[in-house]
């Protein structure tokens, strides 16, 4: 979970080796599903699904950032 506020210019102190650790700036292509789910809600008029939409694309992202972003010694 702590990766996931890692970002190109943010790293952490690995807690194993005590190195720090960073993700790379392809990194942020992650976030593209929560921005599509943004800019789509922006043209749906029910809260439910607008909601579904934000809550689907948090999800979305989440799992892409888990999966295939990975840490990078700094």
């Amino acid at each position: 979970m702590r990766k996931m506020f890692l970002g190109p210019v943010v790293s952490a102190t690995c807690r194993i080796c005590g190195k720090k650790v960073g993700v790379a700036y392809t990194a942020m292509l992650a976030v593209i599903p929560f921005l599509a789910a943004i800019v789509f809600s922006a043209f749906v008029e029910s809260f439910l699904l607008k909601a579904a939409l934000w809550v689907g694309g948090f999800i979305t992202t989440s799992a892409v950032h888990m999966r295939w972003v990975t840490l990078q010694a700094r």
